[in-house]
């Protein structure tokens, strides 16, 4: 049985229906005012990871491994709602998977763990300084934790880090930018590197890695997902826009765009810039065992054009 914590979340959701049409037992782990959208997949319990309170009893009767999806991805979240959450939920969660006898534990990070100058995405969060960004530094800092959990333990901890992670309905900084291209009339400019995975392809890497077909470069125990391309913003703004444009934006009117933005969302001044303009971790990253990515934001785009055509 796999016990899947974030089924409500925007991996956790892609995963429940896969894994039952694997014939897999799946029990599901979700606050007690979550609704588990579509089919009544598997077992469910109740628990808040902000809570503090106890995990359910029997949480782990018969589970070999739990994919754990659960965490606060909110860039408005506290710092003290981050560390309980992404952090001190997670090693308790880890810890008590352990004491059960769970066999192999995969935890979902985030490839912004890795700093864009890293000659490698593969190191122990330890490796690298603690990044600025609060939902990247609390997932920093889960890694760390859970090593330390792991540590000589005959346990099987493997550790994914996705870089941003679409689909055909685009979520969070994605569909923001989708909504503006759709009455700007220019890309943005080509600021910003980024790795980035689609969902379904992450979804069939976790579930490779939950039946064992699935493994990090010989040695390592951290996986990364991307679907191998660079994407800088103008890219990014290529695909969604399907090449409908007339020109790039100058940065000085981006930037200006941004602080608009961030007057209407109350958000501190340069915060869509920064976000925007930031660089995150690109390269070739040894493609997992058993795993081969199969989209891009293009190739999303054409299959977009195709269902609407």
């Amino acid at each position: 049985m796999i016990l899947l914590t974030g089924a409500t979340g925007y991996v956790g959701a892609a995963l429940c229906a896969p894994l039952e049409q694997r014939g897999l037992s799946l029990r599901l782990l979700a606050r007690a005012e979550d609704t588990i959208s579509g089919a009544p997949y598997g077992e469910r319990m109740h628990w808040d990871m902000s809570s503090g309170d106890d995990l359910p009893e029997g949480v782990f009767d018969g589970v070999s491994s739990v994919i754990h999806c659960a965490g606060l991805a909110h860039r408005e979240a506290d710092e003290r709602a981050s560390q309980r959450i992404n952090v001190e939920a997670t090693s308790d969660l880890a810890r008590s998977a352990l004491e059960a006898g769970v066999s192999h534990f995969i935890y979902v990070s985030s490839l912004n763990v890795v700093p864009a100058e890293a000659l490698s995405p593969l190191h122990s969060a330890d490796h690298y300084p603690e990044p600025q960004e609060r939902y990247a530094a609390s997932k920093w800092r889960a890694e760390q934790r859970l090593c330390q959990v792991f540590a000589e333990r005959h346990s099987l901890l493997t550790v994914v880090r996705p870089g941003l992670v679409y689909d055909i309905e685009l979520t969070a900084n994605l569909k923001t930018v989708n909504n503006a291209l759709r009455w700007w009339p220019l890309c943005l400019p080509s600021v910003g590197h980024r790795s980035m995975v689609a969902r379904g392809d992450l979804v069939a890497l976790l579930i490779s890695c939950a039946l064992g077909t699935s493994g990090a470069p010989a040695g390592e125990d951290t996986l990364v997902a991307t679907d191998g391309v660079i994407y800088d913003a103008e890219r990014i703004s290529r695909a969604l826009s399907q090449g409908m444009k007339w020109g790039v934006m100058p940065q000085w009117l981006c930037r200006l765009a941004g602080r608009v933005l961030d007057w209407k969302k109350g958000s501190e001044a340069g915060t869509h810039w920064r976000s925007l303009s930031a660089n995150h971790w690109t390269g070739d990253a040894p493609v997992a065992t058993g795993w081969q990515p199969y989209v891009t934001l293009e190739s999303r785009a054409a299959s977009r054009r195709g269902r609407s055509s």
